[in-house]
């Protein structure tokens, strides 16, 4: 079959590029979703912007990532190379094999430990209270201090999770932005300089640690796979970044089904033991695969709200995509969001929180990417998958949810994390 041009995503009648860029700002999420269901599984929103829905040809483009379709800029969107055989690209995924090779079941299952007494002391604060408001900011501290403590062993890691943070919020403004200026500019822009100046500080800050009294952590595999102290250094900041608020994002969604479905929570309360019942479900490496339930459960939310929505690659050259053609350069668009309510595994009621779908479920290729694939996948999902598991069971067994406040639309400027949102708690 010869290869068809993108099919563009039709302007309605007088509509300019910046109107459209404004519906897409007004609701992103509803957006693609949209266009993905009435324009087909490759779709062009504006010029050399491709949307791409259909799982097959999702799984054909992050499986080529670092050849045919790149990463080509870095948290700050400075613009990099991202094709294999650069010495920079090359560093970066020999820092991500070491991270995956640091979280191995022994280390996981000494950090399930500390973690589990981290969050019974969330649990005893949360018990004083009636309802706490913004949940992801308390879940974010605890995550941040789980990635630094799993990082550096032994060691003080200092005010490297605050920094973090604190770095994080200097780059939402320029990660959610939809605008991309050209590099001389964007040096010259205060919002720049603010991340620039943040990140200087965490890394102080990591340098500090690094070279503080103590042993263990993720630090000494890096270090055994040949990462100088600096390269060391970055792979903490990004690892860092992500594992700051995604983990915290995808227990928040969690909780806020558990809250809108009391039966299923009051069925996975059960299974758990009840109020005060020790331990975390789970094997050691932080699979869920200790009671079906709460593993259904964490995997119906993470497709539903997936904490990172969107996924960026850019088209090395002119490339194809199944029978399309994607032009040299294009930008291209893959959406977990829209994929996980379009796939054909999800078809029947795909808007719908339904764990029980996951009994027997496995779902094809391209289907389902919470953490997504290829080359580029999340290196971190081992500790994520614990952090999950043992925090999620934890809230589950000790209180009954409610939802007193949300926004109906989600804060999608960098992790998707729900608006507004406070949380009714009740002990068990």
């Amino acid at each position: 079959m010869s290869e068809q041009t993108v099919p563009r995503h039709p302007v309605p009648t007088g509509a300019s590029q910046a109107e459209m860029l404004e519906r897409y700002e007004d609701d992103r999420l509803g957006h693609l979703l949209s266009s993905a269901r009435r324009f087909g599984p490759v779709c062009e929103l504006t010029e050399g912007t491709v949307l791409v829905s259909d799982p097959a040809l999702v799984h054909d483009v992050l499986k080529r990532t670092n050849t045919d379709f790149l990463v080509t800029s870095n948290i700050r969107r400075d613009e990099v190379s991202g094709e294999r055989g650069d010495p920079g690209t090359e560093a970066w995924m020999r820092g991500r094999r070491a991270t995956q090779k640091g979280m191995g079941p022994a280390a996981l299952a000494a950090h399930r430990e500390w973690l589990t007494e981290e969050t019974g002391r969330l649990i005893a604060d949360w018990r004083t209270r009636s309802s706490v408001t913004d949940p992801v900011a308390e879940l974010e501290r605890l995550s941040a201090r789980s990635f630094t403590r799993f990082c550096f062993g032994t060691r003080d890691p200092g005010s490297a999770a605050r920094r973090t943070g604190e770095l994080l919020a200097a780059l939402t403004p320029i990660i959610s932005s939809p605008f991309h200026f050209p590099r001389a500019i964007r040096r010259l822009m205060p919002r720049y300089r603010r991340s620039v100046d943040a990140q200087k500080t965490l890394e102080r800050e990591l340098r500090r640690a690094l070279d503080a009294p103590g042993g263990g952590g993720l630090v000494e595999s890096l270090a055994d796979a040949g990462l100088d102290p600096e390269a060391s250094v970055r792979m903490l900041v990004s690892n860092g970044l992500a594992s700051y608020r995604v983990p915290a994002a995808a227990v928040t969604w969690t909780l806020v089904a558990l809250a809108r479905h009391p039966a299923v929570a009051d069925e996975l309360a059960g299974r758990l033991g009840g109020a005060g019942a020790g331990g975390g479900p789970g094997d050691a490496d932080g699979d869920a695969g200790g009671d079906p339930l709460l593993a259904w459960t964490i995997a119906e939310s993470l497709r539903l709200w997936p904490p990172n929505w969107l996924i960026l690659r850019t088209a090395n050259g002119e490339q194809s995509c199944g029978g399309w053609r994607l032009p040299p350069g294009a930008s291209v668009i893959v959406s977990p969001y829209v994929v996980h309510r379009t796939a054909p595994s999800f078809a029947d009621d795909p808007d719908t929180f339904r764990p029980e779908r996951w009994s027997g479920m496995n779902p094809g290729p391209g289907e389902y990417l919470p953490y997504g694939i290829g080359s580029r996948w999340c290196v971190g999902k081992a500790l994520a998958d614990l952090e999950l598991t043992t925090i999620v069971s934890a809230l589950a067994r000790e209180f009954r949810l409610s939802v007193r406040t949300m926004a109906e639309r989600p804060d999608v400027r960098t992790t998707l994390l729900p608006a507004s949102l406070t949380l009714g708690l009740r002990p068990r």
